[in-house]
């Protein structure tokens, strides 16, 4: 009798916590934020590209001359080795079709990436990699105090959230308890089965060249972070 009446008490508890974390006694909300954070710095992606129609041999070659004066470049900006990055060279054998004329080729590529923390000195580097014949890059807007933000949007996230969650509870009635969750927002749940995610990235695309008069307008990376926070209610 007594091993009876212990399991029923504890099954009465375990009905009894079920119950707490129900469906009906959560809210489950989206928070969303994003800061905006200046930017200090230039993201540059120089594509190397060399051809010929004969050797492979050539390319390389060709390949070497773009990457001596790259390198050359790099290093009277004195851009760090540590804001320096590079793909290996892939070096194929490609066709074209000019006049319904097969032409068969043989193309190396490589991608060389590196920040240039000085925005003053955006357009002479722009006008350098034209002049010396380095057609196709990109370029980024970029700043150093991402990571920094983080924490501070993902904070500003949460306070979102519990607003919207406190607005939603007086609609019922009732009154938020505590936060029981805070998961990103790609997390599974019922609830949100049908949410969908929109990403941003933290870059701004800089397009076009000779921008010495808009580079007087300080631009500015948002940071954006988006949780899925669950409430308890009272």
């Amino acid at each position: 009798m007594k091993i009876k009446l212990t399991f029923l008490f504890l099954l009465l508890c375990f009905v009894t916590k079920a119950q707490s974390v129900s469906p009906d006694n959560r809210i489950v909300v989206i928070g969303h934020a994003t800061i905006n954070v200046p930017a200090d710095q230039v993201k540059f992606q120089v594509t190397l590209t060399s051809t010929d129609s004969a050797s492979v041999d050539k390319v390389y070659q060709k390949h070497q001359r773009q990457e001596d004066m790259l390198v050359k470049l790099l290093k009277e900006l004195q851009i760090p080795a540590k804001d320096i990055n590079y793909s290996l060279l892939t070096v194929g054998q490609s066709q074209d079709y000019n006049n319904r004329k097969r032409t068969n080729y043989f193309a190396g590529y490589q991608t060389v990436n590196f920040v240039l923390n000085d925005l003053s000195k955006f357009s002479e580097v722009q006008s350098r990699l034209i002049k010396d014949g380095f057609m196709s890059f990109r370029s980024n807007f970029g700043s150093t105090e991402i990571e920094k933000k983080q924490t501070e949007v993902m904070e500003k996230a949460i306070a979102v959230a519990r607003a919207k969650a406190e607005v939603m509870a007086k609609a019922t009635n009732r009154q938020i308890k505590r936060i029981s969750k805070v998961a990103d927002t790609d997390d599974t749940d019922p609830l949100l089965i049908n949410y969908k995610q929109s990403q941003q990235l933290n870059e701004v695309i800089v397009t076009g060249y000779g921008m010495n008069n808009l580079m007087e307008f300080p631009q500015t990376i948002p940071v954006s972070a988006q949780v899925k926070v669950v409430f308890e209610l009272k």
